[in-house]
């Protein structure tokens, strides 16, 4: 599991009166606030307000508005206004969690080292069916936010991804990206272990099942981010011992990314140094380079801190984590330097930047610790235990 943590936890303000209702709130989801104010107060859309105030963090959090909706019941019964703001404990205890995920891959490599046949299974907690009545589960089948991502961008022949969801007995929702994250996470380090059996270059097997397919087709596109992100980190040149670079991309809402990290593993005590972080982004038509850069830096930072130390975990019915001092995550002093580079596309209109950028972090840094020690770590997040443990069964 992981959560959001924004440094502003939730606060509503409501006023319900007899035909009408005014709701105050920092929120990602204004039309689902309201139509929560409407069951709870049993007034008609038309009969609400909602006034969205500054959001501060979301991260997919403020999608939900709990304490406008408590805000709301109270100040129905209470016949008043009333402001509810959480505390720190009650946002990490009582929000929702990004859901834990597995993923298990089998494959076959020809005698060429093409891939021949390529098997997923993805099992996942809820991401938006929490939000979803039961019949409508039925109709979609697989839950769309937890599958994000799950089929990767190569074109390959012979391919076959299941999902399976699970109702967990905790809450879980949508978290940054949704399953993009978790998803590249797998996609893009198994991509790696396939080119390893192969006995060629990262770079190279990936471009091998990205065809040539126009100049706006997206194969097209993917290798072209591919290649300047490589061309933009020196990929292939030599790194000093215990020293990394790894690979990955990822397309979502119509915008392609790539991402290669180079990182400094400690043998002796597991951590890892994030070093640089080159990103290649085709968002298409590029209004403002700046906000772009700025939104590619932040989304970087989230999945390198993902990939790195975000977890929180539930034991004896409670979360381990009550405060900003009990779950680590990356601050400016782990930043490592980061560039970021735009492909010029004015043929394709403007894409999704918020998310995008995170998609490929974990998976590009997973790829740089194989690369840097020989030993890989398939669980998010990477912690010097698990990367510790990961050299041992390398060892024997």
């Amino acid at each position: 599991f992981a959560t959001h943590a924004p440094i502003e936890p939730q606060v509503g303000v409501a006023d319900v009166q007899a035909d009408r209702a005014t709701v105050w709130t920092s929120t990602q989801a204004p039309f689902s606030v309201r139509s929560q104010i409407a069951e709870v107060t049993g007034l008609k859309d038309e009969q609400i307000t909602v006034v969205p105030l500054l959001i501060g963090g979301g991260f997919g959090r403020k999608s939900v508005s709990d304490a406008a909706y408590e805000a709301a019941q109270l100040s129905k019964a209470a016949g008043r206004p009333v402001r509810v703001a959480w505390s720190r404990s009650e946002e990490f205890s009582h929000g929702f969690m990004r859901p834990p995920t597995l993923t298990s891959f089998s494959a076959a490599l020809d005698d060429s080292g093409q891939i021949a046949a390529w098997q997923q299974d993805l099992t996942s907690g809820f991401v938006i069916f929490t939000f979803f009545p039961a019949f409508l589960r039925l109709v979609f089948g697989s839950d769309f936010g937890a599958t994000r991502g799950a089929v990767g961008p190569y074109v390959l022949s012979n391919q076959r991804v299941t999902a399976t969801m699970k109702d967990l007995p905790v809450k879980t929702a949508s978290w940054r990206g949704l399953g993009v994250g978790p998803n590249a996470f797998a996609v893009e380090q198994f991509m790696d272990e396939l080119a390893l059996a192969a006995g060629e270059d990262p770079l190279a097997f990936r471009l091998r099942y990205l065809p040539s397919d126009g100049a706006q087709g997206p194969a097209t596109r993917m290798r072209r981010v591919l290649e300047t992100a490589a061309q933009a980190a020196n990929w292939g040149s030599p790194l000093p011992p215990d020293t990394g670079r790894g690979i990955a991309c990822g397309m979502d809402a119509g915008t392609y990314v790539a991402e290669v990290a180079e990182v400094h593993v400690d043998r002796e005590r597991g951590a890892v140094q994030v070093l640089r972080v080159h990103a290649a982004i085709d968002c298409g038509l590029v209004i403002n380079p700046d906000t772009v850069t700025a939104q590619a830096e932040g989304g970087i930072m989230m999945g390198l801190s993902a990939a790195l130390k975000e977890e929180i975990t539930l034991k004896d019915g409670k979360w381990s984590a009550g405060s900003f001092a009990e779950y680590p995550f990356f601050t400016m002093a782990d930043a490592p330097e980061i560039e970021v580079t735009l492909i010029e596309n004015r043929e394709t209109a403007p894409s999704g930047m918020g998310e995008p950028p995170l998609m490929p972090a974990a998976a590009a840094v997973g790829n740089a610790i194989a690369a840097a020690v020989g030993a890989r770590v398939r669980t998010m997040p990477m912690t010097p235990e698990r990367i510790l443990a990961a050299l041992r069964e390398q060892q024997g």
